[in-house]
């Protein structure tokens, strides 16, 4: 009967580790997806960040080109 109450806890003290095991993964799981959710949004908005001034780079870029071509033209013209 000892030996059986023996087994039993040990039994008993597995399962409890199992159990606290499977819990601790699943609270770093959520922790991880948690994470990996908020640098995501952080790349999303730092990726929106650059396109909107990479745009205004070539708008920037496009205007100082056309400024340069009118410029030739109008020393073209004159000489």
């Amino acid at each position: 009967v000892t030996r059986q109450m023996q087994e039993h806890e040990q039994d008993s003290e597995l399962r409890e580790q199992m159990s606290g095991y499977k819990r601790m993964r699943r609270q770093h799981q959520k922790h991880l997806m948690a994470l990996e959710n908020k640098l995501k949004a952080e790349m999303d908005e730092h990726r929106l960040r650059l396109d909107k001034e990479l745009e205004a780079q070539r708008n920037s870029f496009a205007a100082e080109m056309e400024k340069l071509v009118k410029k030739n033209q109008a020393s073209i013209e004159k000489d």
